[in-house]
């Protein structure tokens, strides 16, 4: 029998001397938010040192083997040290944990991934800490709550909280942060989870501004938006679409090429020499990038140029807009060439600093080709555009686009072209993804299902079942199947032998024929009729599980079967039912 250790049972009687429950939930995404807060400071101090360090000991021509020694050590540490985590990447990992796996995240995680984050990165790895800060800090709200004998709501939410800490803190965006933690992880929205979200994100926000200050925020006056600029705000939307879908194609271009390295260390030699290569080629692309973003902030176009091969050529408008143009093609190399040759890292900031780039670069174009337009426009505000509308589609998260930019640059003056951009841009996503999709559920949808399943993680199929069930036996009549036909209102009718072991299912509609035709009734047996169900179920289950397979096999029955004996029915219709009564509680986390 499982008994609280010491500190648990601490917490239970603290916990039981509190007259308000939601008093809990509170001070525990405080404590989230605090540690993860740190975790945050650790990665950006252990980015920046190794940065540093590693500059100053390969100088000159040395400078593009450094990210292959980098992709080799975080290889070395996944294959010796962290060999169990080494498979859990951000956000879709964090999603299936939750539907999964009960909301149990390894503990491993709450230390493993900004340490091999913190040496790619460092190493000039071009990738974001986001996905190391969002294991981080899930795995963080997570081990809080099995150690505090949480159960899986409040684990869960502890989860949100860690994520929306991580987030608000190395991006300097509690808006954002809170707002990227409802989108993805809890899109099942209910008014409970606000505040220890914000809570959470505050306090993360808090602490590392005070230990780290203002690292990441872009600053640069914002001129007066007009309304005549929209068409080219949408231009850009259109253009952010395209990028984003070039961001993807990149990386799966990098995964399909380099997996076929399969020696780890031969993979992250190759690709550090070819991600060295593309730095040497293009400085910008060491590290996140944010560097060279401020710069154009600045109207500092020299600094990006500083460096590279590209400085000893004349400048003209057409070389430039060249530049920019190719600087933009070459982050989303750049990225997909560090994550899939052993690297660590994700694909928040890459998408980021590829949208700043396109806006530039659509800034110049616009200056180039549409004579008297440069008067209105501002490369600061296309700069800003550009990273919305890219981010809106590559993370499939347009609200947080919003906000998150909106925060981390000051430029709420720009809420209006913002929401209008990431609309344009992630609208054109969904329609192209919906019209190319072959599955009968579109991409767009899957996120339903997801939301669908957290809220029925909790619900197994035992409390589903509908039992009682008539059946049949193999070797009875086609006229014993007709008379049973006739007092059901399912479809399918189950299939036992003598012994009660479950042989499989008739389905009415495939044999409606027969049914019809008297001469057959005494002629035909059940087992020539008899068919395998494309799927089953067993009673322990859960209900999200049971729900793909609905999805899978287009059924509105499937069978529950234990030790090979047929238990009853879990129909479709009583799914979803339970799904909309857990969705309605409105106290589901507290």
């Amino acid at each position: 029998m499982y008994k609280p250790g010491k500190f648990q049972l601490m917490f239970l009687r603290w916990r039981k001397r509190q007259r308000d429950s939601r008093v809990t939930p509170l001070v525990l995404s405080a404590l989230v938010g605090v540690t993860v807060g740190l975790a945050a400071i650790l990665i950006k101090t252990i980015i920046s040192y190794v940065e540093e360090y590693a500059i100053r000991f390969f100088p000159g021509i040395l400078y593009f083997i450094i990210p292959m020694i980098g992709l080799v050590l975080v290889v070395f540490l996944n294959r010796n040290i962290f060999y169990k985590t080494v498979n859990f990447r951000g956000t879709s990992h964090v999603m299936e944990a939750i539907k999964n796996n009960g909301a149990i995240i390894n503990f491993r995680l709450m230390y493993s991934k900004f340490i091999t984050t913190g040496l790619s990165i460092g190493f000039g790895g071009s990738s974001g800490v986001e996905a190391a800060i969002i294991t981080t800090g899930s795995a963080i709200g997570s081990n809080t709550g099995q150690f505090l004998g949480l159960g899986y709501k409040q684990r869960t939410l502890m989860i949100g909280c860690g994520i929306a800490g991580g987030i608000s803190a190395v991006y300097n965006a509690p808006v954002g942060g809170f707002l990227f933690a409802l989108e993805t992880v809890l899109p099942a929205f209910t008014p409970t989870l606000l505040i220890p979200l914000l809570i959470s994100a505050v306090f993360g926000k808090v602490l590392f501004e005070v230990f780290m200050g203002d690292q990441l925020r872009f600053e640069a006056p914002i001129p007066d938006f007009t309304y005549d600029q929209l068409p080219f705000v949408l231009a850009l939307g259109i253009a952010g679409m395209l990028a984003a879908r070039f961001l993807h194609k990149t990386y799966r271009f990098c995964y399909r090429y380099l997996s076929r390295i399969k020696n780890d260390y031969l993979r992250a030699v190759t690709g550090g020499l070819i991600l060295g290569t593309v730095i040497f080629l293009f400085p910008p692309m060491y590290g996140e990038g944010y560097i060279s973003i401020n710069a154009l902030l600045r109207a500092n176009e020299s600094e990006v140029f500083s460096n590279s091969i590209f400085s000893n050529i004349p400048h003209t408008h057409v070389t430039d807009l060249v530049f920019f143009f190719l600087l933009t093609l070459a982050k989303p190399l750049s990225t997909g060439l560090s994550v899939n040759s052993g690297g660590e890292g994700g694909y928040f900031a890459p998408s980021i600093i590829t949208g700043g780039f396109l806006g530039y670069f659509f800034y110049k174009v616009i200056f180039l080709y549409a004579p008297g337009a440069d008067m209105v426009v501002s490369p600061v505000t296309y700069i800003y555009l550009g990273m919305a509308a890219t981010f809106a589609c590559v993370m499939n998260a347009p609200v947080t686009a919003i906000f998150l930019i909106a925060d981390i640059t000051q430029s709420y003056e720009l809420f209006v072209p913002l929401m209008f951009v990431c609309a344009t841009s992630y609208f054109l996503k969904y329609t192209t993804e919906s019209k190319g999709s072959k599955s009968g559920i579109r991409k767009i949808d899957r996120g339903l299902l997801q939301t669908e399943g957290m809220v029925l993680n909790n619900v197994s199929a035992y409390e589903l079942v509908e039992r009682n069930v008539a059946d049949v036996r193999p070797d009875d009549t086609l006229r014993k199947l007709s008379e049973l036909s006739a007092t059901t209102n399912r479809d399918v009718i189950p299939v036992n032998s003598e012994e009660g072991r479950f042989e499989g299912i008739v389905k009415l509609n495939d044999i409606r024929k027969r049914l019809y035709d008297a001469a057959q009734y005494d002629s035909v047996l059940v087992r020539d009729l008899c068919q395998a169900p494309e799927e089953t179920v067993s009673l322990q289950e859960s209900a999200s599980s049971v729900l793909e397979k609905f999805d899978r096999v287009n059924s509105w029955y499937l069978p529950v079967v234990q030790d090979d004996r047929f238990i009853g029915f879990v129909s479709r219709m009583k799914v979803l039912a339970r799904y909309r009564t857990e969705l309605n509680k409105g106290n589901r986390f507290f």
